[in-house]
């Protein structure tokens, strides 16, 4: 299967492209397709942040960002583009590098709208393109060198943990089971499926990975399946990652987040490798290897009901449990040499030592974020250094290392509870902050929040359980005409009553043991 023949060239046009600088700033925008934006609005787009315009992308997601950081081509990904207020978009990348020598300065991205319903049979001004335009071996298969960098060399392990991890890639790649990768987000889960699949007989293959996450339901079974002409309005035939896969390996990242429906079927995938495109009949076969990944307990997930118990048993026949950054940080030292080694190329610099100040204080910080996290603040660090320095301290990061120690000392205690709970928390102390700006009154509390005032009074009732049967019991009584003033004069009455009987009680008491210890001795002096 051939890259080019399986997405852009197939169709002989592109809609827009799109050129970033290493900042991730727009320096050219064009798009020909009406329904992606014209070209005056295109051109708007210049000079702003490339993932400010599309928020719902990351550097991960991203495939300008992926071919700047590997320093590789991306090809045939469908992306999600979706920019604020606006109905997003479904598209098929190919990103490629700029380079200046050595250096990468930038990526530039050819993208093609899918799904589209053409107007009078015309691509709405679209560039054509001829296979020409790319000189590439029409015999060439998807190659792993574009998509799957990493081998098992690559992975760093100093751990005891890490290097377990590391020595069963070689048992699950020797089989075609499916895989289940089990860590938090930014441990190295696409690095671990990425040497699996470099250590398998799929090796040639291709190697396409997607985002389970990245893209909204509706749009993830399309683009897992593919879609038959006339599946739907606009719908033209397209071929699905199980099927562009075939011969080779399909990884599904952050699986928990799929919908229970779309898990059930690929759940049938798994068992015997069949699927149908959505608006067809034909059973299709796909010979590849699934390995997917969660960035959560699988048995946390099984219990909310974000993951199929039957998919997880089938998936966790091979599994591998990948530490997060705090349980190895014997492996941070080792982790900060490559990143200076792979960025020093890009940066220009000549940094080969690092001060032991700036490995004790990483070594001290739990990192939230795992190796991502440790290779954003290196990078930070390698861009504000002089270029002739060829030691990095901690004076580099110190300013990006604050700034995240802050982030995550303030956020430990709420990650560290269910999502539910940690609302309801930050709730009730927004109300409690409210009533006591407000002086307990609830209207102006009201207001302070932006709320309605009887929204208040049902969140006062939840958080606060005491306070609203006080305020039933007043209610009660004025409507039977009784006023508040009324009600603290026959409380005042009522306390008065209760002092001078208490006060009666002890001088009959008094007056008793008088009569009884008094009388008694003076009676023989009155003569009586």
């Amino acid at each position: 299967m051939e890259f080019l023949e399986a997405s852009i060239f197939q169709k002989g046009y592109i809609d827009g492209i799109t050129i970033l600088n290493l900042d991730g700033e727009i320096l050219f925008s064009a798009k020909f397709n009406k329904k992606l934006s014209n070209l005056d609005e295109a051109q708007q787009l210049i000079g702003q942040n490339f993932l400010d315009v599309y928020p719902n992308l990351t550097p991960q997601s991203s495939t300008l960002y992926r071919a700047m950081q590997f320093g590789r081509p991306v090809y045939e990904e469908k992306q999600y583009l979706k920019k604020r207020g606006k109905d997003g978009i479904l598209i098929t990348s190919i990103s490629f590098p700029i380079k200046n020598g050595d250096r990468i300065v930038g990526a530039i991205d050819l993208s093609m709208q899918e799904s589209e319903e053409e107007e009078d049979g015309l691509p709405n001004s679209r560039i054509e393109l001829s296979r020409d335009s790319f000189q590439r071996d029409r015999t060439q298969k998807l190659s792993t060198s574009a998509s799957a960098a990493f081998r098992t060399e690559d992975i760093i392990a100093v751990n005891q943990k890490m290097c377990q991890a590391k020595d069963y890639i070689s048992v699950v790649a020797s089989c075609d089971l499916p895989v289940m990768l089990c860590g938090e987000t930014g441990t190295g889960k696409d690095v671990f499926a990425q040497a699996i699949h470099n250590a398998s007989a799929r090796r040639d293959g291709p190697f396409i990975a997607q985002n389970c996450a990245a893209i909204p339901d509706t749009l993830l079974e399309s683009i897992l399946f593919g879609t038959a002409k006339g599946a739907f309005t606009g719908a033209v035939e397209s071929k699905g990652l199980l099927e562009l896969a075939d011969h080779g390996t399909l990884f599904l990242d952050e699986l928990n987040s799929m919908p229970i429906y779309l898990q059930s079927k690929l759940l049938r995938v798994l068992q015997d490798g069949t699927f149908r495109s959505i608006g067809s009949t034909e059973v299709k076969r796909s010979d590849l290897k699934i390995i997917a990944a969660l960035n959560q307990d699988p048995i946390r997930e099984i219990a909310c009901g974000h993951l199929r118990q039957d998919i997880y048993y089938r998936l966790s026949i091979m599994s591998i449990l990948i530490p997060p950054l705090r349980e190895r940080k014997e492996d941070i030292q080792s982790f900060v040499e490559t990143f200076i080694k792979r960025h020093n190329k890009t940066f220009q610099k000549q940094i080969r030592y690092v001060s032991h100040e700036l490995i004790q204080r990483l070594q001290a910080y739990d990192w939230p974020g795992n190796v991502r996290e440790l290779e954003h603040i290196i990078v930070y660090g390698m861009s504000v250094v002089s270029g002739q320095a060829d030691t990095l301290t901690f004076a580099d990061v110190e300013k990006k290392f604050t700034q995240l120690s802050k982030t995550f000392s303030s956020t430990e205690k709420i990650l560290s509870m269910p999502l539910n709970q940690a609302v309801d928390g930050y709730e009730r102390d927004l109300i409690h902050r409210a009533l006591f700006q407000s002086k307990g009154n609830v209207s102006e509390a009201a207001k302070v929040l932006c709320i309605p005032r009887q929204t208040l009074q049902r969140k006062i009732k939840q958080h606060f359980r005491g306070r609203p049967a006080v305020r039933r019991r007043r209610r009660r009584k004025r409507k039977h005409g009784v006023t508040d003033r009324k009600m603290q004069t026959d409380k005042e009455k009522l306390l008065i009553t209760d002092k001078i009987s208490i006060i009666s009680s002890f001088c009959g008491k008094i007056c008793s043991l008088a009569y009884h210890a008094v009388i008694p001795e003076v009676m023989p002096l009155w003569g009586i």
